[in-house]
């Protein structure tokens, strides 16, 4: 499970990183807490083969939901199951996105005793997570994009703290995910795999990330 991660890069940064122009923030800063329900840019490729940096709502509503809380439970699809399940797997033939990220929280412990540790990337400067969107309408007319983050089983680094993590595309996989006219869903369940060990570490940090309201710095930072 993901279910909470960071983005530290400006909008210059992660326009250059993606190739991408950013639009529709007024102004965009780091997130070192990002929860359920935050708007957060999301990586997008149009019809022209451009791509976007658009704000989108974590928290996965597809066309079916009659209201908005629908989303906090579908903030991940698995892998596994992204083809077939019926909440996920429109979007995955159609509308697939990247969800940038500094990196990610994960907790490892017994229920009520649970550690916080924080996984970066060692060799790149963003992680691509595979996510995969919908535009959803209320029935009073309202629009609202929305994303999910997709997740596989740990690689053997990741397993030391738990037994999923995000799947994070490498750059030359970009190009084939957000393709719009790739409707090839056996290929495309292909790239979702673990990440390589050697590209990621971890440490712990300190309890307080446990709280959304809680968004500085020092929440990243090692606590041992």
């Amino acid at each position: 499970m993901c279910g909470r991660y960071t983005l530290m890069e400006d909008a210059a940064d992660m326009e250059a990183w993606f190739d991408a122009v950013m639009e529709g923030f007024e102004n965009f800063t780091p997130n070192y807490n990002v929860a359920p329900s935050h708007r957060m840019p999301v990586v997008g490729e149009n019809k022209s083969r451009g791509r976007t940096i658009q704000p989108f709502r974590w928290g996965l509503l597809p066309f079916w939901a009659k209201e908005k809380k629908v989303g906090y439970s579908m903030i991940n699809a698995r892998a596994e199951s992204v083809d077939s399940k019926k909440s996920f797997s429109k979007s995955f033939e159609r509308y697939r996105c990247l969800v940038p990220a500094s990196g990610f929280y994960e907790w490892k412990g017994e229920k009520g005793n649970k550690t916080p540790f924080y996984i970066y990337p060692t060799h790149e400067k963003i992680f691509a997570f595979a996510g995969i969107y919908n535009v959803w309408e209320s029935p009073e007319g309202e629009k609202v994009p929305s994303y999910s983050i997709i997740t596989t089983e740990a690689n053997e680094k990741m397993s030391k703290l738990h037994d999923r993590m995000p799947v994070m595309l490498l750059k030359e996989e970009w190009e084939e995910w957000l393709d719009p006219d790739n409707h090839n869903t056996k290929s495309l369940k292909e790239l979702l795999n673990p990440f390589p060990d050697d590209a990621i570490d971890f440490h712990q940090v300190d309890r307080k990330v446990g709280k959304v309201s809680n968004n500085s710095p020092d929440l990243i930072e090692a606590t041992e």
